[in-house]
């Protein structure tokens, strides 16, 4: 299975991070090239096995592996048997070269054992927002930022105390993304790490830059700003699917949010 798109690209080349291109390659097959990509890269391992060859140097691959290429890096990427699967994008920007340097994205470089869970949703997110045509390339830019960030956490925030801390911060992200439709209290998160409320709020924010409530709320609107976009479901049903009872109260967090009401906000087609 190979699921690639290669968006067209014209006025996202305004944007500081534009994707130039996202795949799956289920199974991955023999990649030489020797002039590196124009683009940067990031590829990750979801099975099976395979090498990367840099600079003379290999880096077996296998589940939980990621990684990062700079643009006009020469490289090699084969499979070791038949089912490595790889989930890969890559992306350009003004600037970006500057901004991946501060970073520490300077050069091919590797890292295991990544959260595979979290790489995924943004991807798939990415994915998603690459397939609209019209209005894809902006969404792609703010999570092109995103993602980048998330494998900066874990290319280079990996003691044992940050891993601690942002297993706390994770589950308790991924408890929300998988129950945002429903009640959700600050007690009951805390309960997912088996730490104070205090202690977990205080980790939270920092790990987040907000309050776990205003994450939630945050969460609620962006999902209900997709399924605006992406469905024909009423404001009630959207509602209920993002975790508020009472539609009047969902219009008015929403316009809090994004200064418009959600029926406006599907009229004028935002993304």
């Amino acid at each position: 299975m190979l699921k690639v798109i290669y968006p067209v690209i014209g006025k996202e080349r305004i944007l500081p991070f534009y994707l130039t291109g996202i795949g799956v390659s289920s199974p991955e097959y023999r990649v030489k090239r020797e002039n590196g990509l124009v683009s940067y890269q990031i590829l990750f391992t979801k099975s099976g096995e395979g090498i990367f060859e840099v600079d003379g140097q290999k880096y077996p691959q296998k589940k939980g592996s990621c990684f990062f290429l700079p643009p006009g890096q020469a490289h090699e990427y084969y499979p070791i048997n038949d089912d490595w699967e790889t989930y890969w994008i890559v992306f350009r920007g003004e600037g970006l070269k500057e901004f991946m340097g501060r970073l520490g994205f300077v050069c091919g470089m590797e890292i295991k054992n990544v959260d595979i869970d979290s790489l995924m949703r943004c991807f798939n997110s990415i994915y998603i927002a690459a397939g609209d045509s019209i209005n894809g390339g902006y969404r792609c830019s703010n999570l092109i930022y995103e993602y980048i960030l998330l494998v900066y956490r874990q290319f280079f925030d990996r003691t044992d105390e940050s891993k601690r801390l942002g297993n706390i911060t994770q589950d308790a992200i991924c408890y929300i993304d998988d129950n945002i439709s429903r009640d959700i209290g600050l007690e009951e998160l805390a309960g997912i790490g088996g730490v104070s409320l205090q202690h977990f709020c205080r980790v939270f924010k920092s790990n987040m830059g907000m309050r776990p409530m205003e994450y939630v709320a945050r969460k609620r609107i962006a999902t209900a700003k997709l399924l605006l976009d992406s469905t024909e479901l009423s404001i009630t049903e959207i509602a209920q699917k993002t975790g508020y009872s009472d539609a009047g109260y969902f219009g008015m967090v929403f316009r809090r949010f994004e200064g418009m009401s959600p029926t406006q906000y599907r009229r004028n087609g935002y993304l």
